[in-house]
Formats: C-alpha cells, sequence, structure tokens
C-alpha cells in the first residue's frame, strides 16, 4: 500500500468520459507533478482525490484508509488539503482571516463556550491568531498580515492560498497550477515556497503547464491523457520524451 493509491477511476458527464480507468501511486515527501494537454482530466483527478466529485468506479486510498465516498471535510481532517486554479480566497477579508478561517476548529468557537468560559475562548483565539501568523510569516506575508485579500497582488494572492492550504495543517497538498499567470519575481517566489514546503516534510502533488518549471520542482511526473496515465516516472524522463512532446505540444511542435 502506497501513501497516495488512485485505483481505477472512471467518471464520466454524461457522454464524455472525463477519466478512464485513471490508476497511479504516490509516495510521501516528495513533489509529484502532473502535466498533460488541456482536457486531459488534471483538474478532474484532483477533484476526485478531495471528494468535490465522486468517481462512477475506482477507489481513492490514502494512508491505507478509503476515502473514495467520504466528505471533503472528512479528507482535509485525514491529512489532504488543496488550492483552486481560481483561488477561492475572501476577498474582503484580512490576509489574517482569510487563514483563520482554515485553521482547524476549536472549543472556543461555540457559542456556549464563549458565554460561560470567555477567558478560555479568549485564550484559544489568542493561540490561533499566533498560528496564523506562523503560517503567514512561512508564505512571507506579515507585511500584508492586515491588508484586505482584494489589495494583494495576484502573486501574493497565490502565496496567501498556500498559507490557507498549511492551516489545515495537512500533510499533502494538492496545488492546482500555482505558478499560472504570475510574473517572473512572483513565479521564482512560489518555485521557492514550492521547495520550502518539501523541506517542511509536506508531500506535493501538483498540476503544472510549464515544463521548465516542471524541471525546478518534481522528482516526478504523471502524464495524463483523454482523462488516463499515458506515463509516470521520473522528472527528465518524461518531460524529454519525444512521443509524449508530440502529443502534449500538438504534431508541430
Amino acid at each position: 500500500m502506497s501513501y497516495l493509491d488512485v485505483a481505477g477511476v472512471n467518471k464520466r458527464f454524461g457522454g464524455i468520459a472525463a477519466l478512464t480507468d485513471c490508476t497511479f501511486s504516490i509516495e510521501p515527501n516528495g513533489i509529484s507533478c502532473i502535466v498533460g494537454p488541456n482536457g486531459a482530466g488534471k483538474t478532474s483527478i484532483f477533484n476526485v482525490i478531495t471528494g468535490f466529485i465522486t468517481p462512477d468506479t475506482g477507489s481513492v486510498t490514502f494512508k491505507g484508509h478509503d476515502l473514495t465516498t467520504t466528505s471533503r471535510h472528512h479528507r482535509i481532517e485525514s491529512g489532504i488539503a488543496r488550492t483552486f486554479q481560481n483561488l477561492r480566497l475572501f476577498e474582503e477579508l484580512s490576509v489574517l482571516d482569510n487563514v483563520l478561517t482554515c485553521l482547524a476548529d476549536e472549543a472556543g468557537n461555540n457559542p456556549l463556550t464563549a458565554i460561560f468560559r470567555p477567558i478560555h475562548t479568549e485564550a484559544i483565539l489568542r493561540a490561533k491568531r499566533e498560528k496564523a501568523r506562523e503560517f503567514i510569516e512561512i508564505v512571507g506575508l506579515s507585511h500584508k498580515i492586515d491588508d484586505l485579500a482584494q489589495n494583494l497582488s495576484y502573486g501574493q494572492k497565490k502565496l496567501l492560498c498556500i498559507a490557507r492550504v498549511l492551516a489545515t495543517d495537512a500533510e499533502l497538498l494538492l496545488l492546482d497550477e500555482p505558478t499560472s499567470g504570475l510574473a517572473a519575481a512572483a513565479l521564482d517566489a512560489m518555485v521557492d515556497m514550492i521547495h520550502k514546503l518539501k523541506e517542511r516534510g509536506k508531500s506535493l502533488l501538483i498540476v503544472e503547464h510549464n515544463t521548465q518549471i516542471v524541471r525546478r520542482i518534481a522528482d516526478e511526473v504523471l502524464f495524463f491523457h483523454r482523462g488516463t496515465l499515458l506515463a509516470q516516472g521520473k522528472t527528465e524522463e518524461i518531460v524529454s520524451d519525444k512521443e509524449l512532446g508530440r502529443i502534449y505540444f500538438g504534431e508541430d511542435h
């Protein structure tokens, strides 16, 4: 049994096959990148792993536990969290409050506790704010902690998304196109952050389109095409494969 096992996953939307007999495993403490042309099923497999869609057949197992039919919240509690292409931040909340919303629930959130044990509640809230500040510091946004999310640059918003997944305390992080749309400096900052997450003991599964970035961050690559896994292996052998390159970039590449 591997760390994350996806076995025989099939998913159709009407007459369209989004995933077909999708099977792979990843091991802990590494960076695995999912690549492939548009419509390959990359986001669909993220949605299956994180519980946003339920497969028609097949299973998702994490650390020996079958998560196939469990809720999104249960999967976060089990140790899997994700980011999204469309960010999904609370734009009118501060950086601090955005991270606070992702911290694990505490007894201090109970309104009855707040009424009858206010001192205890305040201590919990102080501890949560301190914890949130730690995650914000990790991603380099301490100087923006009181700013509204809507006032951040795009690159800073992406780093805030990383802080939010860290706040869940998940150990397997699924990052959906974390470098897309970033200018050079912000892109380098995100690449550095991804390596920093690995150094902190996180395992990462990343959808990434830029093969140069894949070369910089990935320990292994999973190549998807038409909803199935065509190849999985060491980064250079997959990225340099001419046949896969023709599929990815088109016959004229």
